[in-house]
């Protein structure tokens, strides 16, 4: 972690160069560097948890091991991991489909809530790839909520942030949505005390999104940006709004509590 206090703004910078497959960037105020700097190191260590827990390709992970032993027995598993896929289940429900945490294979998933069990028929699977930041995020809000900070900005590569209170001068934090393919601002969005999901394509990714529905990746230059006071509502339905059809995107987004959404194409 590459850390450094700026006295003149009471500003201390926190930077990892890979966190859940990414850059993170953590701009918290204060007059105690030293606190400060252990704060970001608890924020580390609770991402790298959420990341151990989540990550599919880890086989000391949790959803590792439901994905490779419940196609043969109901798997059970702690709270944690159950309550979040109960919230997939809610999203796949709120987007009609779109959000799938199983890539179109959400039929053939059983839930016994009684036992808390899931067991996944044929090659059913779960991927928290489109859930795992923002839910990262929740978690590190409720740390700075903890600790009262009063203003702090936490940046997961420009795709994923949170912002607490507003920036020193001005009344939100300002955050650009950059089109990736020609690097033109294509909008500013106001950020306080919520969270802003980007999802599309890039240069480097062209397509990694895949619908649910037809199992091809999502082509093209399209950007959705979502703004709410839940990071994994703004997480989801970015993701959502990737591949839903225009008639079905204002059915999808009335059932959130959104401040703000933007889809550019």
């Amino acid at each position: 972690m590459y850390t450094n206090y700026y006295p003149s703004s009471r500003l201390f910078h926190a930077s990892v160069p890979l966190l859940m497959g990414t850059r993170l960037d953590a701009l918290l105020f204060g007059e105690e560097p030293a606190a400060l700097e252990t704060l970001c190191r608890r924020m580390e260590g609770e991402i790298r948890r959420v990341e151990r827990l989540l990550n599919r390709f880890d086989p000391e992970s949790a959803l590792y091991r439901v994905n490779r032993d419940a196609v043969i027995y109901p798997v059970g598993m702690a709270e944690e991991l159950w309550t979040v896929l109960q919230d997939c289940r809610r999203y796949f429900e709120w987007t009609e489909g779109c959000f799938d945490i199983t890539r179109g294979c959400f039929d053939r998933v059983e839930f016994d809530e009684s036992n808390r069990t899931v067991f996944l028929k044929g090659r059913a699977g779960f991927d928290l790839g489109g859930y795992g930041k923002g839910y990262a995020l929740r978690q590190i809000r409720r740390l700075l909520d903890a600790e009262a900070v009063p203003r702090a900005l936490i940046n997961f590569g420009d795709s994923s942030i949170l912002a607490i209170g507003m920036h020193p001068h001005g009344d939100c934090w300002p955050v650009g949505i950059d089109n990736p393919w020609t690097g033109e601002r294509m909008g500013v969005m106001s950020l306080r005390d919520c969270s802003l999901s980007v999802s599309g394509n890039k240069p480097a990714q062209p397509a990694h999104i895949v619908n649910p529905e037809t199992g091809a990746c999502v082509t093209g230059r399209k950007i959705v940006a979502a703004v709410a006071d839940n990071p994994v509502d703004a997480e989801a339905l970015t993701t959502a709004l990737m591949v839903a059809a225009p008639g079905r995107v204002e059915n999808i987004v009335n059932r959130f509590r959104l401040i703000e959404y933007k889809i550019y194409e």
